[in-house]
């Protein structure tokens, strides 16, 4: 019975943004292998990675975070908060 729990419980988990973000449209996107979601509300973003990642290539993910951020929308992005995980921030010098 508790295993039943357990997986009921894993399988409701999934990228859900911030509740500024709820009605902001998402962008999916893979790059090496990660896969990452990306919302956008004005001036405002939330990044997250999908999956395991080991301590030593966290700064790397964190970098690659803010190149898909900016790719997806065509501003410079500034983290505001987060980890590798996820991570929200501002938006600014949008193309």
């Amino acid at each position: 019975m508790r295993l039943i729990f357990l997986i009921l419980l894993l399988s409701a988990c999934d990228a859900s943004p911030n509740v500024t973000f709820m009605a902001a449209p998402k962008v999916n996107v893979t790059v090496a292998g990660r896969d990452y979601t990306v919302w956008r509300a004005d001036t405002k973003f939330e990044v997250v990675r999908h999956g395991w990642a080991k301590p030593a290539e966290r700064a790397e993910i964190i970098a690659t975070m803010m190149t898909v951020v900016e790719q997806v929308t065509n501003c410079k992005a500034t983290p505001v908060s987060g980890d590798s995980g996820e991570m929200r921030g501002r938006l600014t010098a949008c193309k």
